[in-house]
């Protein structure tokens, strides 16, 4: 087992040890957060007809119709109603909305531009051939991939399928995460804090950025600092793909969480990881599941979810869209404490003339939780960096949408 490593290092060894979950077929009602696990093709055009985009009047135009245009009214067409009738020159069909094309026609006039005498409406301005049409097919063509394999699914994807008439999609399934969150001196909410306790609060963020990420969740609200105990919870999520403790991960005499990992049979693959916040960090393997043993401290555990359980899970899904690469900052914000290992700042992303400024949430510790709310970029100091400047230039990685 290698014991302090970078994290690009691993992260390599993580992913290449993970391969997608199994496949199936869904109701599309049920699709929501799930990922494609197959292109999905039209089978139909869309819009399957030659519509109209408002409410008007449907007529044959040319380009020198007189100014104004007088036009016989023979028929009306609401949405929903297709018109055997035949337009000719001279003549005009009342249309709605999202109504059909009648024969014959070759353009709509709005509404506005008009005015009703009977049967009989004048045109104002008279339009040219095709305006105000929307083609059959102009949207998607018959035969179009609409999404393709690794695609993770959301609403407006699910209501494009429904457009075209899809009702079932072939997806992965969701992953299976067990979360444990160890600790003596942990209590869950609802009850009287005893004395030298604390609250846990890891159980609840790590939960729902886990069901951010499309995955079901299996919680073991809290492990004692025993290994029995430990193995017992391991034992009860044993049949999840995937396994997230926090707590018990440092060096301290309570630290159990690596003994208990190789007790219950991982092959462990590292211990730390050269960053902070979140350096004790240990990862296992047994046969396809893996572990994660993340720091108890609530601030340290989201950070390294995000640079290192994230990216597991996204390829455990199925996902194939490239997670976004690092992308230059402006400090808007100095941070005063030089430091020998490679630092991820939380920090809020402000937008100025083209340029995404850093601005850093006030405290910093690996144990406040508070930092993390508002923060949208991870802002990776290289190690042995000095303090960080006020318009300093440096990298950074979004955080993933959970916090929008």
């Amino acid at each position: 087992m290698k014991i302090m490593i970078e994290l690009e290092e691993a992260l390599e060894l993580v992913l290449a040890r993970i391969q997608p979950v199994e496949t199936e077929y869904i109701s599309l009602a049920d699709a929501n957060r799930h990922v494609l696990a197959q292109d999905v093709i039209s089978q139909i055009a869309m819009p399957p007809f030659a519509r109209s985009p408002l409410d008007g009047y449907a007529y044959l135009a040319t380009e020198v119709d007189p100014r104004p245009l007088q036009l016989n009214v023979v028929s009306e067409i609401p949405a929903g109603t297709f018109s055997e009738r035949v337009i000719t020159r001279g003549e005009a069909a009342k249309i709605f909305t999202g109504a059909p094309i009648p024969l014959g026609a070759n353009c709509v006039v709005r509404m506005e531009d008009t005015e009703l005498m009977g049967d009989k409406v004048t045109i104002s301005r008279p339009v040219l051939p095709g305006s105000n049409i929307v083609h059959k097919g102009e949207e998607i063509q018959e035969g179009d991939i609409l999404l393709k394999r690794g695609f993770y699914l959301t609403p407006p994807a699910i209501g494009l399928f429904a457009a075209v008439g899809i009702n079932q999609v072939k997806v992965y399934r969701r992953p299976r995460v067990g979360l444990l969150s160890t600790g003596s001196e942990l209590m869950d909410v609802g009850q009287p804090l005893y004395p030298g306790k604390i609250y846990n609060s890891n159980s609840y963020t790590l939960r729902g950025m886990l069901q951010e990420a499309g995955c079901e969740v299996l919680v073991i609200p809290i492990v004692y600092d025993q290994i029995e105990d430990t193995l017992d919870a391991l034992e009860k999520v044993a049949e999840a793909d995937v396994i997230i403790s926090t707590g018990g991960a440092s060096v301290g005499d309570y630290d159990i969480m690596r003994y208990a990992l190789a007790q219950f049979g991982c092959d462990m693959l590292f211990w730390k990881l050269n960053l902070k916040p979140g350096t004790p960090v240990s990862v296992g393997q047994k046969g396809k599941q893996l572990f994660f043993s993340l720091s108890g401290n609530p601030a340290a555990a989201m950070v390294t979810f995000e640079l290192l359980v994230r990216p597991a899970l996204r390829k455990l899904a199925g996902r194939s869209t490239p997670e976004e690469a690092e992308f230059q900052v402006k400090m808007a914000g100095c941070f005063g404490r030089p430091g020998k290992q490679r630092r991820f700042l939380r920090a809020q992303a402000v937008f100025n003339d083209g340029v995404i400024w850093a601005d850093l949430a006030p405290a910093q510790g690996s144990g406040i939780l508070r930092s993390m709310i508002g923060s949208h970029l991870l802002v990776d100091v290289p190690a042995n960096h000095g303090p960080v400047e006020v318009g300093e230039l440096l990298m950074a990685r979004w955080i993933a949408d959970w916090e929008s």
